[in-house]
């Protein structure tokens, strides 16, 4: 029987795929990040199935979507009877192990793994650079027969949502930099198209968070763009712990039999479409990076730009290369024969919910975005498009394509079996 490979997540909080070198963001500096990318492939078109932590979280673990696990938002508890993927492991011939955030309510870490980086709340108090000491000392010490799975959970970039509270209430000077420093505001930072009021209400309650008089209503250009200078330094500050994790990996005995996969639970609003933080469908907060590595077996060097890609991947993928067959009921599939350059029938779209009614459904081509009791549907042609700036709704031509996919989208979510509320 084929050895089975280790198998290695690395999850990173709040991370939007934009930023990353690799595909071609010139403001942020990404090395460990696009040196795994170079030696693995790297996916495009890969979304969040809910892009707010905890939801996104359940679904990585559990490859089911947020109205069937329970974890429909941020302190909503997972079902209980659900298997998660670390249970599944650990009855299948596996040692799973996590170190770092966790923050999955209702399903303590320690029921699923063995926790090598203990954080009293779960949500990673201990901090990336204990998390990253754990993960390498795990590397360097292991000495078990059976194979490892390893989940190491870094929080940033997550700390960007510390900005809007220390930078609203200061005189707005940068220290060591002047506004030609700072990167450009996006050509989406304001459209005039139609949004559903959940978004218009969500940006109005981030705009005003910190009072009349501090809110980032009150902001000049410099501190908007002071925002995305900041989120970038995030990004490069836990690239530099990807990459002493992948240092151990590669220094380990387990180099050549271990398979990497990295992605983000989220991303950030970053000043697309004037909005920070995340739990909205826009890519800038739904899109998130993908990568994965395995010299030898998976293919090198190849940005994907083709497939579509969804959160509730991650555990059948996981489990296709453990060599055992997932729970049933899966919502997503095995990325390894794309990976490993095959050409498999694959989806024609992607699924994502968000807090508040979202829903969002992804062709290649083309997103839909519709909020319950909510008249706006928003759809975007995502080649012509990419920054979502013109809602094709608005144009008669357009209204067949979108009830088109709000029929699929219907007859997607009609297979569900919700959990109870």
């Amino acid at each position: 029987m084929e050895q089975r490979p280790n198998i290695l997540l690395i999850t990173t909080d709040q991370h939007s795929a934009e930023a990353l070198g690799h595909l071609g963001c010139n403001d942020v500096k990404t090395p460990c990040m696009d040196r795994l990318a170079a030696r693995g492939i790297s996916f495009t078109k890969s979304y969040s199935a809910n892009p707010v932590c905890c939801p996104a979280r359940a679904s990585w673990f559990t490859g089911r979507h947020t109205p069937e696990n329970g974890v429909v938002a941020n302190g909503a508890n997972m079902v209980p009877s659900m298997p998660d993927l670390g249970q599944w492991l650990n009855k299948n011939g596996y040692n799973a192990y996590y170190s770092g955030k966790w923050h999955i309510p209702g399903r303590d870490v320690a029921q699923s793994f063995h926790h090598i980086c203990p954080d009293p709340r779960n949500t990673a108090e201990t901090g990336d650079i204990a998390s990253t000491r754990s993960a390498i000392g795990f590397l360097q010490n292991y000495k078990e027969k059976d194979p490892f799975f390893l989940s190491v959970g870094l929080l940033n970039p997550h700390d960007i949502c510390s900005f809007v509270l220390t930078h609203t209430m200061h005189d707005g000077k940068m220290p060591f930099l002047e506004i030609d420093d700072l990167p450009p505001l996006p050509p989406n930072f304001e459209t005039d198209m139609a949004e559903p009021k959940k978004i218009i209400s969500s940006r109005n309650q981030k705009l005003a968070d910190q009072g009349e008089e501090s809110g980032m209503e009150k902001w000049e250009e410099k501190l908007y763009r002071y925002y995305i200078w900041t989120y970038y330094r995030y990004i490069e500050k836990v690239d530099g712990q990807i990459g002493l994790i992948l240092d151990a990996l590669e220094n380990s005995a387990f180099k050549d039999n271990t398979v990497v996969i990295l992605t983000s639970d989220h991303g950030d609003g970053h000043i697309r479409h004037k909005m920070v933080f995340k739990s909205f469908l826009y890519d800038e907060a739904a899109r998130v990076p993908f990568i994965m590595s395995w010299p030898g077996h998976i293919e090198e060097q190849v940005i994907d730009h083709e497939h579509l890609v969804s959160g509730v991947d991650v555990f059948p993928t996981v489990c296709d290369y453990a060599g055992i067959s997932p729970p049933p009921m899966m919502r997503g599939y095995s990325l390894r024969a794309i990976a490993e350059g095959k050409n498999p029938d694959w989806r024609d779209f992607v699924v994502a919910h968000a807090t508040g009614g979202g829903k969002m459904l992804r062709t290649n081509t083309h997103k839909l975005i519709t909020y319950e009791d909510d008249p706006v549907i928003q759809l975007f042609d995502m080649e012509a498009d990419p920054w979502e700036t013109r809602n094709l709704t608005e144009a008669s031509d357009s209204r067949a394509l979108a009830s088109e996919m709000q029929e699929s989208l219907t007859a997607f979510e009609s297979k569900f079996e919700l959990a109870e509320a």
